[in-house]
C-alpha cells in the first residue's frame, strides 16, 4: 500500500475517533434541553472541541496519532528529518477547514498545505529512506519557492476567512430564538417589498444582528434598539425594533425598505 493511501485511511480513522465522541455527547445532551439557543451554543462548542482534538490528534499521542501508528506512519522534519517537534504537529493540522482542497493537493503532489507550510513530511521509515535520496538528486528552484510561497498565502488566507465565516454564522444563528429576531423576520415576510420579489422565505438570509441601549437624561428610562439584517435575493434589508414596556416592536419610521 503506497504512502498516500496510507495517509488518507489515517485520515479517516483519526477522523472519527476525534469527532464521533463529541457527536455522541451532543446528542445526548441535546435530548434533555428545550432552548434552541443553548442548544446551538452547545453544538458550537461540541464543534470546537472535536475540532481542537483533531487539529491537536499529533501532539495529544507524542507526534503520531492513532491512525498513523495503525498506518506504520511518522511525522518528520523535513530539512533535518527527524521527529517533527509539537509545534509543527500543530500547526500541520490547522488546515482542516480546507480539507477537501487539502486531500486534493495530496493526492496531486504528496504534500498537503500543513506539511508545507510546517516544513513535514509523513511517511513510513521505509519511505524516508527513499525520501532522502530523492532529495539529494533535485533540488527546488527560486520560481518554485516563490509560486510555493503564493499558494501558502492564499491558503492560510482561504482558512481565516472560513474559520471567521464560520464564528459569525454560529453566533448569528444563536439569536434566532430571541423574541427581537422572530418580530423582525415576520414583519418582512408581510411587508410589501418582500412580496414584490415574488419568492419564498427560503431565500432569506439572516446576516447581520447590532444592538445598543440608549437611558434618556430627563427621564431615566432606558429604550434597547436592535438592527437585524437580512439579503433576500442579493437585495439587503435591515429592521429595526425598539423594546417598549418589555415588548419587542418594530420601528415603521425607522424601517424603511427601498
Amino acid at each position: 500500500m503506497n504512502v498516500k493511501l496510507r495517509r488518507l485511511i489515517a485520515f479517516i480513522i483519526d477522523f472519527y475517533i476525534s469527532i464521533l465522541p463529541p457527536i455522541f455527547i451532543f446528542t445526548f445532551l441535546s435530548t434533555f434541553l428545550q432552548s434552541e439557543a443553548l442548544i446551538t451554543i452547545i453544538l458550537f462548542l461540541t464543534i470546537i472541541f472535536a475540532l481542537g482534538a483533531f487539529i491537536a490528534r499529533d501532539v495529544i499521542f507524542k507526534g503520531r496519532s492513532l491512525g498513523k501508528r495503525i498506518l506504520a506512519l511518522y511525522v518528520y522534519d523535513k530539512n533535518s528529518l527527524t521527529q517533527a517537534s509539537k509545534k509543527q504537529c500543530f500547526l500541520r493540522n490547522i488546515f482542516l477547514c480546507i480539507y477537501l482542497v487539502d486531500g486534493i493537493i495530496l493526492l496531486a503532489t504528496s504534500e498537503t498545505i500543513g506539511d508545507r507550510v510546517a516544513g513535514t513530511l509523513v511517511t513510513s521509515k521505509q519511505g524516508l529512506d527513499s525520501y532522502t535520496n530523492k532529495i539529494q538528486d533535485s533540488a527546488p528552484t527560486p520560481k518554485q519557492k516563490k509560486v510555493t510561497k503564493v499558494v501558502l498565502v492564499i491558503a492560510i488566507i482561504i482558512v481565516v476567512l472560513a474559520i471567521f465565516s464560520g464564528l459569525i454564522q454560529t453566533v448569528l444563528n444563536t439569536q434566532k430564538d430571541t423574541e427581537e429576531y422572530k418580530v423582525a423576520y415576520s414583519y418582512l415576510v408581510k411587508s410589501q417589498a418582500f412580496k414584490e420579489l415574488n419568492t419564498d422565505e427560503s431565500k432569506i438570509r439572516f446576516n447581520k444582528y447590532s444592538s445598543s441601549t440608549y437611558t434618556s437624561e430627563n427621564s431615566n428610562s432606558v429604550t434597547q434598539t436592535v438592527k437585524i439584517g437580512f439579503v433576500v435575493n442579493f437585495q439587503s434589508f435591515e429592521v429595526i425594533c425598539h423594546k417598549e414596556n418589555d415588548v419587542w416592536q418594530v420601528c415603521d419610521k425607522c424601517t424603511l425598505f427601498e
